[in-house]
């Protein structure tokens, strides 16, 4: 089968919808399907060989014409869609089935050129825009009527697709209620390659963690994801086990607060900032083994990559009982569920673990079935199934 898969959110902008189309492309090429990606253009000081590093080799990339960059956003660029040259492109690679990830520029080239050429499009769904915190990353007031004309014009750009995916239940909800119907399909995460303990502890050496306690988080550091939050209910944690460490993996816009929230906390010795670490290089080195215990306070999420990525290393999670996390947090057994917002609640989960470290073993292995669970190569099959019912070879079988 031939896909044509478009999305604005594609390396190397690191978040999830960015690794959401990464690894199922990779899963789709690997099970002989012939892929191309309609992506942005790169920045004009970045190698556009740097895009396609991590995708399978016989996955092709097509620059989407006339991008620009989005202020405060590294590598995240904008387009405005010329739609003659994508449906040329296009109409050249005669795919079965257009899938689109994103419903910006990139996502509306895709739709009017499917349209035009009558292919059939599926289309995932990936983040809330109505969300107050999703909203602030745009040039226009935070208020009600905006954050409900944000939704309006999301569902409006899904009810374009013939099929729509939800990662989680609770999109698959949000969707309903604007009248889009969804199916659900895991986003769905490659089953990683471990290293050796050996290894594993002198990457706990070169970041100072050693064999401490250490709870991480692993994502883009932007505002919507409350990472203050985080670092209050670790600075009491801290206070009781001055040995235990946290560990931030990532980078992003609010990465200039976060520290400066460090600063004030007195957190400077017991915070570990790796940097943005290459997706590649995190995943092969298993990075995230060398914390605990993940935590995240985002109330955005759908299904939030970064949690199946931990837990596949075997790390519980601690996250909000907000949005898509609950369907991923099972309560006592691979983590657990703290109230949106209450600092008291989230330390008092991690001290619960800090104190056991039974607990901590037991969650452990609960997060690794999770992850289990979650395999690409499942989800590929989902996708295959839905694409073939949409496909005119499908139809006509």
């Amino acid at each position: 089968m031939r896909i044509a898969l478009f999305t604005d959110s594609f390396l190397p902008y690191i978040c999830g919808a960015t690794f959401a189309a990464l690894n199922q492309v990779n899963a789709l090429a690997e099970r002989g399907h012939q892929v191309r990606i309609y992506c942005p253009g790169p920045a004009p000081k970045q190698s556009k060989s740097s895009i396609s590093d991590e995708l399978h080799e016989s996955v092709s990339v097509k620059m989407v014409p006339f991008s620009l960059p989005w202020g405060g956003q590294p590598n995240l660029n904008v387009v405005f869609p010329l739609l003659w040259p994508t449906m040329r492109d296009l109409r050249e690679f005669a795919p079965d089935v257009v899938h689109v990830h994103t419903e910006w520029g990139t996502g509306w080239a895709g739709i009017f050129a499917a349209w035009r050429l009558r292919i059939p499009t599926v289309g995932t769904f990936h983040t809330f825009w109505d969300d107050p915190l999703y909203v602030k990353h745009f040039p226009w007031p935070n208020w009600k009527i905006v954050q409900r004309a944000m939704g309006a014009y999301s569902a409006l750009f899904y009810r374009r697709c013939d099929t729509v995916i939800a990662p989680s239940e609770s999109v698959r909800s949000h969707l309903n209620q604007r009248d889009v119907n969804a199916t659900v399909v895991s986003n769905g995460i490659p089953n990683p390659n471990w290293q050796s303990d050996e290894a594993i502890m002198q990457l706990k050496q070169k970041y100072g963690v050693k064999d401490r306690l250490t709870f991480l988080y692993l994502g883009r550091v932007s505002v919507e994801k409350t990472l203050h939050l985080c670092l209050e209910a670790f600075q009491r944690v801290n206070e009781a086990y001055p040995e235990s460490r946290f560990v931030i993996i990532g980078d992003g816009p609010e990465m200039p607060r976060i520290k400066e929230t460090i600063s004030q906390l007195g957190l400077e010795d017991t915070v570990v900032l790796t940097g943005a670490v290459p997706h590649e290089e995190l995943m092969l080195s298993n990075l995230p083994r060398i914390g605990d215990l993940f935590i995240t306070a985002s109330e955005t999420e759908n299904q939030p990559i970064s949690i199946l990525e931990s837990m596949a290393f075997g790390l519980p999670a601690v996250g909000p009982r907000s949005r898509g996390i609950p369907e991923l947090i099972d309560e006592g057994k691979n983590g657990y569920l703290f109230d949106p917002g209450d600092v008291d609640d989230l330390a008092g989960h991690m001290t619960k673990i800090a104190e056991s470290p039974e607990i901590l073993v037991a969650l452990s292995e609960g997060a690794l079935q999770t992850g289990r669970g979650h395999s690409i190569a499942r989800s590929a099959e989902r996708l295959e199934i839905i694409y073939d019912s949409r496909s005119p070879q499908g139809k006509s079988a």
